[in-house]
């Protein structure tokens, strides 16, 4: 199953959570789209970064929350590595959750991004 298909469950979950009166928002990155060197350049000149993580979490309270999605057997890039530990070495908490479906991966983040939400 390609990865976009797990990235786009968790999306939802997120969206739906957020219209439900969490406290949050999420932004998804598609850096490894494939593009052409006209498209790279520009992508480049603009600030994508190889690396970056899938999603976003803005919470309330200013916490930033980085996840990368993995199928259960997927393996981090050189580039992510680096730049996940870049990001973690700024003081940014980046998550790499992994799981057999998207619905089992989007249950993972909902549960680690609920735990974040101050109580009610």
């Amino acid at each position: 199953m390609p990865e976009w298909r797990f990235q786009a469950e968790v999306v939802a979950r997120l969206h739906k959570m957020e219209a439900e009166g969490c406290p949050l928002t999420c932004a998804g990155d598609m850096a490894a789209a494939k593009r052409s060197q006209a498209e790279r350049q520009t992508a480049k000149a603009t600030g994508l970064m190889a690396g970056e993580t899938d999603v976003r979490v803005y919470i309330v309270g200013g916490r930033l929350l980085s996840i990368e999605l993995k199928a259960k057997k997927g393996s981090r890039s050189k580039e992510q590595k680096d730049r996940h530990a870049r990001l973690e070495a700024l003081g940014f908490e980046v998550m790499n959750p992994r799981a057999d479906t998207p619905e089992a991966l989007a249950d993972l983040v909902e549960a680690e991004v609920r735990a974040r939400l101050p109580a009610a």
